[in-house]
């Protein structure tokens, strides 16, 4: 669907001759039929090619001015824009909330331009939806006379507080094919599933916050119950499709595994969005897929492949071959692939996951030399045998709410070295996947996930980078939510 923005701009008493549109006063409309200084003809086509109306001021003799910038009541706008002579602009960005929305958040991606045709992404404006405007502060074009910005129409929700690392995050969906196996899903014949890859990103012109899930998954009433209204509507912080982070050199990789897929709806490999895209925005490439028994899974085609497994526990195998599947696509993409080759770091390579998808992470880890460290998020471990036998073996952080306390606390036991066991206090199980964010949001709730992404950062940076900030050396002290610590 084709973004409309709305837009508002400045242009210098240098550009814009005082006669040049006698009795209209300080706001010009160069599409209205004033007479336009020299060089205007093509900024004025771009002008109508990228806002629906433009509202426009001159710097008079340096006095500082203001305009409200012209747009429909409805959607998000550029309510206004004050300009004052050495500071930078002041936007102030208003747009209705959903009624539905009103407990989330919103997103409003900010650009500039000096000429109306080539436009810089400057920030994505984070809004709670318990107000209806917040302000932002632009710097000016470098060296111009002419300064516009704009913002999308369309009402960019999201239930995610911004990630709290460095990098932009960008996230790309893949169909891959699993040559071994011929019946995934339960299809005969079908080789494909999907996978996610966040990144850290450079910033983008036209780059749009990517939808939190697949429509067809978000409508799913089996999946998300009453909450479909908001599901169809949300969105993260990653862009779609935006370029890898020219800095940084090559990345980290963690490997995500989601829970045990069931038909009662639960477990795809965007159940965790929040978490691994904080991740990624510190520097770290997560890539995530659908295991043989998820949920569902929508192929590139847009075909829906349903799950079909009815509370089974038999898939730990397969889960074992999936993750081989992944570590050997890394490497192939590091060689070879045109948007990966030379940035995925196939030394340090960790994985995490929650529920089944933790036990996945601590039975793999066990058995595969490719991963280093583990993080286990509220991980059901009993069709974990290698590991609660005889402990991982390598680096591991247990996440739990409690209820699988016992098998994470044998595991712990079973360490000798570089493992952390902790309890998220007042958590449920549900609570570690963005359920905490979407069906249950609460000041409480959120912060117990935030806890949980910074011990996760915490811990890959230690046992990947080989760098320490020392929250788990307490994490309590920082994270009250984080009762019952242990480590060796």
């Amino acid at each position: 669907m084709k973004t409309l923005w709305d837009a508002s701009g400045w242009l210098s008493q240098s550009r814009f001759p005082s006669d040049s549109c006698e009795g209209r006063g300080t706001g010009v409309n160069p599409a209205a039929g004033c007479r336009s200084p020299e060089g205007w003809s093509r900024e004025g086509s771009a002008l109508r090619r990228f806002a629906r109306r433009l509202a426009w001021v001159g710097l008079l003799g340096g006095v500082s001015g203001s305009v409200l910038a012209a747009s429909a009541p409805e959607g998000h706008r550029i309510e206004s824009l004050n300009l004052r002579p050495g500071s930078p602009a002041e936007l102030r960005l208003s747009g209705d909330v959903v009624p539905a929305m009103t407990k989330y958040f919103d997103l409003f991606p900010v650009e500039r331009s000096a000429d109306l045709i080539t436009w810089q992404s400057v920030a994505t404006v984070f809004r709670s939806n318990l107000t209806n405007a917040v302000m932002f502060s632009a710097e000016m074009p470098a060296g111009s006379a002419m300064g516009f910005y704009r913002t999308p129409t369309e009402a960019l929700s999201t239930a995610f507080r911004p990630p709290t690392g460095a990098y932009s995050v960008g996230v790309r969906s893949m169909q891959m094919e699993d040559s071994e196996r011929t019946n995934r899903f339960g299809i005969r014949g079908n080789r494909s599933f999907m996978v996610n890859v966040w990144y850290p990103a450079e910033r983008v012109a036209g780059g749009m916050p990517a939808l939190y899930e697949d429509p067809r998954l978000a409508r799913m009433s089996s999946y998300w119950g009453e909450s479909t209204l908001i599901t169809t509507r949300l969105h993260t912080h990653s862009v779609e499709g935006a370029p890898m982070s020219v800095v940084g050199g090559r990345f980290p990789v963690v490997i995500y595994s989601h829970g045990l897929g069931d038909a009662a709806g639960r477990a795809v490999r965007t159940e965790n969005s929040r978490m691994v895209e904080d991740l990624a925005s510190h520097g770290y490439v997560v890539v995530s897929m659908d295991h043989t028994e998820a949920f569902a899974c929508v192929l590139a085609s847009g075909d829906v492949l349903m799950g079909r497994n009815i509370w089974a526990f038999n898939f730990m195998n397969e889960r074992k071959r999936d993750i081989g599947l992944l570590l050997d696509w890394i490497a192939s993409w590091d060689l070879e692939d045109q948007w990966l080759q030379g940035r995925l770091d196939r030394e340090r390579i960790g994985i995490m996951g929650w529920s089944f998808g933790g036990g996945t992470a601590a039975e793999t880890t066990k058995s595969e030399d490719r991963l280093k460290a583990a993080v286990l998020v509220d991980a059901y471990l009993a069709s974990s045998p290698q590991a609660l036998g005889t402990g991982v073996g390598k680096p591991f952080l247990s996440m739990n709410s409690g209820a699988l306390m016992s098998e994470n606390t044998a595991l712990f036991n079973k360490a000798v070295k570089d493992a952390y066991l902790f309890t998220i206090k007042g958590s449920n199980h549900e609570g570690f996947t963005d359920n905490a964010w979407i069906l249950s949001p609460s000041a409480a709730r959120r912060r117990q996930a935030e806890a949980m992404s910074a011990c996760v950062v915490a811990f890959f940076d230690k046992h990947l980078r080989g760098i320490d900030n020392h929250l788990l050396d307490a994490p309590g002290a920082t994270w009250p939510e984080v009762i019952g610590f242990k480590s060796k």
